[in-house]
């Protein structure tokens, strides 16, 4: 995979908030950055040098997250949402990443609810007692075995 500029630098700040969550890590789909706890996907990168592919080609540079059921009416009310075509009918949703308009405190927010929504509980409620939530990482080190790909386990 071959990442622009734009990708490498939207990535490093998803990045950055998606492996703060107890054992959060980062694999590969179709040649895109995935985030997942388990084997639970919450979080999809798509960049310019993604691999193209039918159903990817109008995402565009997006971020497609997992959303929870009372969250999906409200996102599909907002025009900047749309159905991910990685499991939109499972109510995943994209956030394109083009342009500078983009609040990175709402996509830390995003990615937050996806990785609650699909994280065991108690994952969540070790993060609840961590300070690893968007405002900023664990001190303490509770936020969990966070991996890249390729990285040695812990």
């Amino acid at each position: 995979m071959t990442l622009s500029a734009d990708d490498r630098r939207d990535l490093e700040r998803i990045r950055s908030v998606a492996l703060r969550f107890p054992d959060a890590e980062e694999d590969e789909l179709q040649g895109r950055p995935l985030f997942r706890v388990g084997v639970r996907r919450f979080a999809i990168v798509n960049g310019d040098g993604s691999p193209d592919r039918p159903r990817w080609r109008r995402s565009g540079r997006s971020l497609h997250v997992a959303t929870d059921p009372d969250e999906r009416a409200a996102l599909g009310q907002d025009p900047r949402f749309v159905p991910s075509p990685h499991h939109g009918q499972r109510g995943w949703v994209a956030l394109r990443l083009d342009g500078d308009d983009v609040d990175w405190d709402e996509v830390a927010e995003l990615i937050e609810a996806a990785y609650r929504h699909v994280a065991p509980r108690r994952l969540v409620e070790r993060l609840d007692g961590s300070s690893a939530t968007i405002d900023g990482p664990a001190e303490d080190g509770a936020g969990g075995a966070a991996r890249r790909p390729g990285a040695a386990p812990a």
